[in-house]
Protein backbone atom coordinates (compact mmCIF):
# COMPACT_ATOMS: atom_id res chain seq x y z
CA UNK A 1 0.00 0.00 0.00
CA UNK A 2 2.95 2.34 0.56
CA UNK A 3 3.62 2.20 -3.19
CA UNK A 4 0.04 3.26 -3.96
CA UNK A 5 0.27 6.07 -1.41
CA UNK A 6 3.61 7.17 -2.89
CA UNK A 7 2.11 7.20 -6.39
CA UNK A 8 -0.89 9.18 -5.15
CA UNK A 9 1.31 11.75 -3.47
CA UNK A 10 3.76 11.92 -6.38
CA UNK A 11 0.77 12.68 -8.59
CA UNK A 12 -0.34 15.44 -6.23
CA UNK A 13 3.18 16.89 -6.14
CA UNK A 14 3.44 16.71 -9.92
CA UNK A 15 0.10 18.46 -10.41
CA UNK A 16 1.13 21.13 -7.94
CA UNK A 17 4.42 21.75 -9.77
CA UNK A 18 2.45 22.02 -13.01
CA UNK A 19 -0.01 24.45 -11.38
CA UNK A 20 2.92 26.49 -10.09
CA UNK A 21 4.57 26.82 -13.48
CA UNK A 22 1.32 27.53 -15.30
CA UNK A 23 -0.40 29.91 -12.91
CA UNK A 24 1.79 31.28 -10.09
CA UNK A 25 3.09 34.13 -12.24
CA UNK A 26 -0.45 35.44 -12.63
CA UNK A 27 -0.64 35.94 -8.86
CA UNK A 28 1.58 39.01 -9.19
CA UNK A 29 -1.39 40.89 -10.67
CA UNK A 30 -3.94 43.09 -8.93
CA UNK A 31 -7.25 41.63 -10.04
CA UNK A 32 -9.64 38.99 -8.75
CA UNK A 33 -8.30 36.26 -11.01
CA UNK A 34 -4.76 36.95 -9.79
CA UNK A 35 -5.89 36.71 -6.18
CA UNK A 36 -7.84 33.52 -6.84
CA UNK A 37 -4.93 31.84 -8.63
CA UNK A 38 -2.51 32.97 -5.92
CA UNK A 39 -4.63 31.43 -3.18
CA UNK A 40 -5.30 28.17 -5.06
CA UNK A 41 -1.68 27.63 -6.09
CA UNK A 42 -0.35 28.69 -2.68
CA UNK A 43 -2.68 26.30 -0.85
CA UNK A 44 -1.70 23.48 -3.21
CA UNK A 45 1.96 24.08 -2.34
CA UNK A 46 1.09 24.09 1.36
CA UNK A 47 -0.80 20.80 0.95
CA UNK A 48 2.36 19.34 -0.56
CA UNK A 49 4.32 20.60 2.45
CA UNK A 50 1.93 18.59 4.64
CA UNK A 51 2.39 15.48 2.49
CA UNK A 52 6.16 15.81 2.69
CA UNK A 53 5.89 16.17 6.49
CA UNK A 54 3.92 12.91 6.64
CA UNK A 55 6.44 11.16 4.39
CA UNK A 56 9.18 12.40 6.71
CA UNK A 57 7.48 10.59 9.58
CA UNK A 58 6.97 7.45 7.50
CA UNK A 59 10.55 7.37 6.22
CA UNK A 60 11.85 7.90 9.75
CA UNK A 61 9.79 4.95 10.90
CA UNK A 62 10.94 2.79 8.00
CA UNK A 63 14.59 3.80 8.49
CA UNK A 64 14.51 2.56 12.09
CA UNK A 65 12.67 -0.62 11.08
CA UNK A 66 9.69 0.42 13.14
CA UNK A 67 6.51 -1.60 13.03
CA UNK A 68 4.27 0.66 10.99
CA UNK A 69 1.16 -0.21 9.06
CA UNK A 70 0.29 1.66 5.85
CA UNK A 71 -3.04 3.38 5.55
CA UNK A 72 -5.70 0.99 4.32
CA UNK A 73 -7.14 3.44 1.82
CA UNK A 74 -6.01 6.23 -0.48
CA UNK A 75 -8.60 8.40 1.30
CA UNK A 76 -6.38 8.54 4.38
CA UNK A 77 -4.51 11.78 4.91
CA UNK A 78 -2.12 9.98 7.25
CA UNK A 79 0.19 7.51 5.59
CA UNK A 80 0.52 4.96 8.34
CA UNK A 81 -0.22 3.85 11.88
CA UNK A 82 2.73 3.54 14.24
CA UNK A 83 2.50 0.38 16.33
CA UNK A 84 3.15 1.79 19.81
CA UNK A 85 3.29 -1.65 21.42
CA UNK A 86 5.96 -3.09 19.11
CA UNK A 87 8.28 -0.08 18.83
CA UNK A 88 10.82 1.46 21.17
CA UNK A 89 10.96 5.02 22.46
CA UNK A 90 14.00 5.61 20.24
CA UNK A 91 12.04 4.49 17.16
CA UNK A 92 9.15 6.73 18.21
CA UNK A 93 11.51 9.69 18.65
CA UNK A 94 13.14 9.22 15.24
CA UNK A 95 9.76 8.77 13.53
CA UNK A 96 8.48 11.95 15.19
CA UNK A 97 11.55 14.09 14.67
CA UNK A 98 11.97 13.12 11.02
CA UNK A 99 8.62 14.75 10.21
CA UNK A 100 9.77 17.95 11.92
CA UNK A 101 13.09 17.88 10.03
CA UNK A 102 11.31 17.62 6.69
CA UNK A 103 8.97 20.45 7.67
CA UNK A 104 11.94 22.67 8.53
CA UNK A 105 13.58 21.85 5.18
CA UNK A 106 10.36 22.60 3.27
CA UNK A 107 9.87 25.95 5.02
CA UNK A 108 13.50 26.84 4.31
CA UNK A 109 12.93 26.00 0.63
CA UNK A 110 9.73 28.06 0.50
CA UNK A 111 11.60 31.10 1.83
CA UNK A 112 14.75 30.71 -0.24
CA UNK A 113 13.50 29.34 -3.57
CA UNK A 114 10.16 31.00 -4.29
CA UNK A 115 9.86 34.58 -5.60
CA UNK A 116 8.75 37.06 -2.94
CA UNK A 117 6.55 39.15 -5.25
CA UNK A 118 3.95 36.44 -5.89
CA UNK A 119 0.79 36.06 -3.85
CA UNK A 120 1.08 32.29 -4.40
CA UNK A 121 4.42 32.38 -2.58
CA UNK A 122 3.03 34.35 0.35
CA UNK A 123 0.01 32.04 0.67
CA UNK A 124 2.23 28.94 0.49
CA UNK A 125 4.58 30.32 3.14
CA UNK A 126 1.77 31.43 5.44
CA UNK A 127 -0.17 28.20 5.19
CA UNK A 128 2.99 26.13 5.68
CA UNK A 129 3.87 28.17 8.77
CA UNK A 130 0.37 27.66 10.18
CA UNK A 131 0.72 23.94 9.52
CA UNK A 132 4.13 23.92 11.22
CA UNK A 133 2.69 25.75 14.21
CA UNK A 134 -0.10 23.19 14.48
CA UNK A 135 2.55 20.48 14.33
CA UNK A 136 4.42 22.10 17.20
CA UNK A 137 1.27 22.51 19.31
CA UNK A 138 -0.19 19.07 18.53
CA UNK A 139 2.74 16.72 17.89
CA UNK A 140 5.49 18.04 20.17
CA UNK A 141 3.45 17.45 23.35
CA UNK A 142 2.73 13.88 22.20
CA UNK A 143 6.44 13.33 21.62
CA UNK A 144 7.48 14.85 24.96
CA UNK A 145 4.81 13.03 26.97
CA UNK A 146 5.66 9.77 25.25
CA UNK A 147 9.36 10.13 25.98
CA UNK A 148 8.94 11.37 29.57
CA UNK A 149 6.32 8.80 30.59
CA UNK A 150 8.00 6.02 28.68
CA UNK A 151 4.69 4.99 27.16
CA UNK A 152 4.40 5.57 23.44
CA UNK A 153 0.98 6.89 22.45
CA UNK A 154 -0.72 5.27 19.46
CA UNK A 155 -0.35 7.11 16.16
CA UNK A 156 -3.28 6.18 13.94
CA UNK A 157 -4.32 7.01 10.41
CA UNK A 158 -7.11 9.46 9.80
CA UNK A 159 -9.49 8.92 6.90
CA UNK A 160 -11.34 11.60 5.02
CA UNK A 161 -14.87 10.45 4.35
CA UNK A 162 -18.11 12.05 3.35
CA UNK A 163 -20.27 12.89 6.34
CA UNK A 164 -23.24 10.57 6.39
CA UNK A 165 -22.01 8.52 3.43
CA UNK A 166 -23.27 4.96 3.65
CA UNK A 167 -24.42 5.66 7.20
CA UNK A 168 -27.55 3.61 7.96
CA UNK A 169 -28.52 5.84 10.88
Amino acid sequence: MFVKLALRDAGILGMTVLLWFLFSGYSAGNDYLSDFLGVVVGLAVAACAYLLHEWGHALGGLATRSAIHPAASLKNISLFSFDSKRNSRAQFAVMSLSGFAVTAAVIYALYTQLPDELLATRVARGAALISAALTVFLEVPILVIGLVRGKIPPVETFEISRVGADDPT
